[in-house]
């Protein structure tokens, strides 16, 4: 119950912010979108740039970029990966005994999971921000009416 209120409370910080409903609607899309790329480690470095570039709130952005993080990207990765795959019709090659790997293996295992981590990673990111934006400006429009 204590994770629920910590979101709320950022949601609701997150909806004081002065900017239209406009502005933190596209401000959550571009965060939630960085956020499920595939881009590991430039997450920050991105919904920085793009607050500035874009003159976005730049609370909105970094709380979309950060839903990949230490506990959930194993579980975001691993089911985008696994659409990626679905979507272009691949089967990922997951090694049966990791004691004998070699470059080949390995090789063969980073050309299997690559392409479907990229599109599904896209895909699914496109998707997810897209609702939050729909979301985010339905609820800003009415929370900024009263």
């Amino acid at each position: 119950m204590k994770i629920l209120e910590k979101l709320r409370i950022k949601f609701r910080l997150m909806l004081s912010l002065d900017r239209s409903p406009r502005d933190l609607a596209r401000a959550t899309f571009l965060g939630v979108l960085i956020g499920l790329s595939p881009y590991i480690g430039f997450h920050t470095y991105i919904a920085l740039f793009c607050s500035t570039f874009f003159n976005l709130p730049v609370y909105p952005l970094i709380l979309g970029a950060y839903i990949t993080n230490p506990i959930t990207i194993p579980f975001i990765y691993g089911a985008t990966t696994k659409f990626g795959a679905f979507i272009l019709g691949r089967k990922i090659i997951i090694p049966d005994d990791w004691s004998s790997i070699n470059l080949s293996n390995v090789k063969d295992f980073f050309e299997s999971i690559l392409l479907p981590f990229i599109v599904g990673t896209h895909i699914i990111g496109l998707i997810a921000a897209i609702l939050s934006y729909l979301i985010v400006y339905f609820i800003a429009t009415r929370y900024q009416a009263k």
